[in-house]
């Protein structure tokens, strides 16, 4: 019986031992998975905040030539702070076939009717949103770890004439 205790009196403070060396290394993992988390909900923020500018754009023809107002409702869509919304119009000539070309004239093109602009072709109206953010990591000084990532999403919609 003396054997017995002996043993088992010798292993008592290994596992405080590898929990003391696994410890930094779980702590980094979870950190790093929690980081990761972050940069995915702010991708998809951004996402949904693009495809809310260019929503309110594509509604109609007027709305569609409000640049500022597109940028400003991207920019509100989303809870998350420093990001950069970028609004452009482009009017484009299509065939049946789906071939795209440019308008003639190139300047103010959405004004001019589409026999003009567009002979023999379909005028295509569609409005592009960009929103940007550089995301700063929780993890920024460790070495291997990215301190910061670029994001940016685009949405683009086709206006309804």
């Amino acid at each position: 019986m003396n054997v017995t205790r002996r043993s088992w009196g010798s292993e008592t403070g290994s596992a405080l031992v590898e929990l003391a060396v696994a410890l930094p290394f779980l702590v980094l993992v979870f950190v790093a998975t929690i980081d990761f988390g972050r940069v995915f909900y702010a991708s998809i923020a951004l996402t949904n905040a693009a495809r809310a500018g260019a929503q309110y754009g594509a509604h109609n023809t007027v709305q569609s030539t409000n640049i500022a107002t597109m940028q400003t409702t991207a920019t509100g869509a989303t809870n998350l702070t420093g990001v950069t919304a970028v609004a452009t119009r482009l009017c484009q000539c299509a065939t049946d076939a789906g071939t795209f070309s440019a308008t003639s004239p190139t300047v103010n093109n959405c004004a001019s009717p589409a026999a003009t602009s567009c002979p023999g072709r379909h005028v295509v109206l569609t409005v592009t949103v960009t929103v940007s953010k550089t995301f700063t990591t929780i993890m920024s000084g460790v070495p291997g770890i990215p301190g910061s990532v670029s994001l940016s999403r685009t949405a683009t919609m086709r206006v309804v004439q």
